[in-house]
């Protein structure tokens, strides 16, 4: 657990360090963009590379016919999301506390569920193999 708290605070200073370069490098120009118009630039290009990467990795998937893959996929963004959502919800509305502890032990309790679900579903193709083969030898 700390191990990835101490991650996602190096995701977040490595964020603050590359804002931090690109607004002094923008106020090197005659005319800087505002803070405003930096944030439409930069999110929109970061979205469209994303999209571009999400949609070629979804279509080596669906050409690989892994769709289990592509769900889990799905699963975890939204988690992440929702996640998110529900901390600064708490931190807006005054309801409870906003923590990044929070956060974590909900994504670390989806891949714990996801890792036991996979677990689970191996034993049974492993039964469901081992039932198989025993009908072809009796």
């Amino acid at each position: 657990m700390a191990e990835l708290k101490e991650y996602l605070y190096q995701i977040v200073a490595w964020i603050a360090r590359v804002h931090d370069s690109m607004w002094a490098y923008n106020r090197s120009f005659s005319s800087p963009f505002t803070d405003k118009e930096l944030h439409f630039i930069v999110i929109g290009a970061f979205g469209l590379a994303f999209f571009v990467l999400a949609f070629l990795l979804f279509g080596l998937l669906t050409r690989l016919n892994r769709f289990g893959i592509m769900a889990w996929l799905f699963s975890l963004s939204t988690v992440l999301f929702v996640t998110f959502a529900i901390e600064i919800g708490q931190f807006v509305t005054n309801t409870g506390n906003m923590e990044l502890e929070d956060i974590v032990y909900g994504i670390v309790g989806f891949l714990v569920a996801s890792v036991g679900a996979s677990l689970l579903y191996a034993l049974f193709c492993l039964l469901r193999a081992l039932v198989r083969w025993l009908s072809k030898i009796i």
